[in-house]
Order: structure tokens, then C-alpha cells, then sequence
């Protein structure tokens, strides 16, 4: 996230915002929101995939198509995230 929560802060404590400061909130509230929705879509894509394989734990003739879905909805979703950038809790989770 950007500093905006940081210049809101200090806005309030001088007892005001100017409209470029509240248009700037505005615009990545809105971004967040895209990306939470994005999210949501995406695990519900998640959930709602069925397991490919038998009770044995054999995989079935769904297998490929399952493998396929599921590897672009963790690519989307860690693009989403931005994993690839250096943020406060990429530094910390460990790398797997």
C-alpha cells in the first residue's frame, strides 16, 4: 500500500485534506477493491474445484484439466497479491 495512510493521518492532525489527498484515497480504495473482488473470484474458483482423484488417491481422467486450472488460479492470485514485490509480509512468510 501506498503512504496514503500516512498523509491521511497527518491530514487529520492538522484538521483537514485537501481534494488531491482525497482523490488519491478514493482512487485506491477503489483499486483495492478491484483486487479483493479479483481475490474472492478466485477462491471461490478455488472451492468450488473438485478433488481430481479416487478415495485410493489415484488420479482421475479430470486430473489434467484440474492441474491446469489450478496453477493459473495461484498464478493470478499471487499476482494479485504481489508476491513478486517487497512487501511487509512477503519479507517475513518464508519462502517454500
Amino acid at each position: 500500500m501506498s503512504d496514503i495512510v500516512v498523509r491521511l493521518q497527518a491530514e487529520i492532525e492538522k484538521g483537514g485534506a485537501d481534494s488531491a489527498l482525497l482523490k488519491d484515497t478514493v482512487r485506491e480504495i477503489g483499486e483495492l477493491k478491484e483486487r479483493s473482488d479479483a481475490l474472492e473470484e478466485l477462491f471461490i474458483l478455488l472451492v468450488r474445484t473438485s478433488v481430481p482423484w479416487d478415495d485410493d488417491g489415484n488420479p482421475g481422467e479430470a486430473f489434467p484439466a484440474f492441474r491446469e486450472r489450478y496453477q493459473r488460479v495461484i498464478h493470478e492470485a499471487a499476482n494479485l497479491l504481489g508476491l513478486e514485490l517487497r512487501s511487509t509480509i512477503t519479507r517475513t512468510e518464508p519462502r517454500t
